[in-house]
């Protein structure tokens, strides 16, 4: 093994958590990055001295680069970092390299690759994609709320979002079971309808808006979180009556 330069304890309490690389100097290129936290940056050319039967692939580079009488090219690729954001640092400097077609010689892609790594456009949308909503039977409403949505909205947001004040006709507010609130297209609420009451805001006064009271409807829990694009469409409307719901094309 050659010359090695520990990293002092002064030094390892400024940088914390870090992203590194192994390059071969012979071809100027990286075979290896991971993340580390003190001194193991240099723990591979120890590693490599110890067990070559270890991590084959990159510690016989170590050794062919020590062969020939070179050093191993120890690169910081960025410091300073928390243990959960060097595991994402890592991660996508690894699928950087994938996706420029060069290989490394990590026999894992990085932390939680498979959930959050690399992937195509198609791919990210097919797996984060809400599920269609399935049939709902009974007649419901459904109601647009994504003017006041956000993704941190809490139950209570939604639900007051959801029950008003809507100008909802004599014949539906008779008919309606259930009341879902939609954002964008997903289902972030159900409720289960148990009275009409008319607004008594100043603004809505003589304009025949109502709001409903009601409980989250525990039969249409799987319902939410599901898209309903088909509903609404392209329409500009606000609210839309069903005497049940088929279930969303897949």
């Amino acid at each position: 093994m050659g010359s090695e330069t520990r990293i002092p304890g002064e030094v390892a309490a400024v940088i914390g958590f870090y992203v590194y690389a192994l390059r071969d100097p012979r071809d100027v290129r990286v075979f290896y990055v991971g993340k580390g936290v003190g001194d193991r940056i240099n723990a591979h050319a120890r590693e490599a001295g110890a067990d070559p039967e270890g991590e084959r692939a990159k510690l016989r580079t170590i050794n062919d680069i020590e062969s020939d009488g070179r050093e191993l090219d120890l690169l910081f690729l960025r410091t300073g970092l928390d243990e959960q954001t060097a595991l994402t640092v890592e991660q996508a400097v690894i699928d950087a390299f994938a996706a420029d077609g060069h290989p490394l010689t990590n026999l894992v892609r990085g932390h939680h690759s498979g959930q959050h790594g690399l992937a195509s456009l198609p791919a990210v949308i097919a797996r984060h994609r809400a599920l269609p909503c399935p049939p709902i039977p009974g007649p419901l409403i459904m109601v647009k709320i994504q003017r006041g949505w956000h993704a941190d909205s809490t139950p209570g947001d939604i639900y007051d979002m959801t029950r008003g004040h809507w100008k909802i006709a004599g014949w539906v507010r008779e008919r309606a079971r259930y009341c879902l609130g939609v954002a964008h297209g997903i289902v972030r609420g159900a409720y289960r309808i148990e009275g009409w009451f008319e607004s008594e805001q100043p603004w809505d006064a003589g304009r025949d808006r109502w709001g409903f009271t009601g409980a989250p409807a525990a039969e249409l829990a799987h319902v939410v979180g599901t898209e309903v694009r088909d509903v609404f469409g392209g329409r500009v409307m606000y609210r839309r009556y069903l005497d049940g719901y088929p279930g969303s094309p897949s």
